[in-house]
C-alpha cells in the first residue's frame, strides 16, 4: 500500500510564484527549472524536500525571500533590493550559475573597492549592473 503524499502548503506555493515573478522567469523556463530541480511539472506536485531544493536554486539566481525578515526599510544611499537582485542574477548568468556570493564580493572589492554587496552605494550599483551586462554579453558572444 502506497502512502498518499501530503500536498505542499499553499503558502509555499505562493512563495514559489513570488520568486518566479521576482526573477522574471518565463513559463517555459519555470517549467524547465521545476523538471530539472525536482522532476515535476507543477509546483503542486513538489514535496517539502523538493520545495527547499527549488528555493535554494532560486536563491542562487538571486531571489531572496522577505517572508521571515523584519522590514528594515529602505537604506538611503545604498543599492535597492531590485538592484541587489539584478546584480546577483547577472553574476549568476555571467558565472553560469557557479558563482558564489563570496566570489561576487571579491569582484566588488577589486572593481568597486566595496567589501560586500550590502555596502554598495546606489550610484555604484547602477554602474555595476551596466558592467555585468556587458561582461555577460561579451561572454555569450565568444
Amino acid at each position: 500500500m502506497q502512502r498518499k503524499r501530503k500536498p505542499l502548503d499553499p503558502t509555499k506555493i505562493r512563495l514559489i510564484q513570488v520568486a518566479r515573478k521576482t526573477l522574471g522567469l518565463q513559463e517555459e523556463d519555470y517549467r524547465n527549472i521545476l523538471m530539472h530541480v525536482a522532476g515535476v511539472s507543477s509546483s503542486s506536485d513538489l514535496t517539502d524536500e523538493a520545495f527547499h531544493e527549488l528555493m535554494e536554486f532560486f536563491a542562487r539566481l538571486g531571489f531572496q525571500s522577505e517572508a521571515n525578515r523584519a522590514n528594515l526599510g529602505r537604506r538611503l544611499g545604498f543599492a535597492t533590493a531590485g538592484q541587489v537582485a539584478t546584480i546577483r542574477r547577472l553574476w549568476s548568468d555571467y558565472t553560469g550559475g557557479a558563482g558564489t556570493e563570496g566570489q561576487l564580493g571579491h569582484w566588488l572589492e577589486r572593481t568597486w573597492k566595496i567589501s560586500a554587496l550590502r555596502f554598495l552605494p546606489e550610484k555604484e550599483a547602477r554602474k555595476a549592473i551596466i558592467v555585468l551586462k556587458k561582461m555577460t554579453s561579451r561572454k555569450t558572444r565568444s
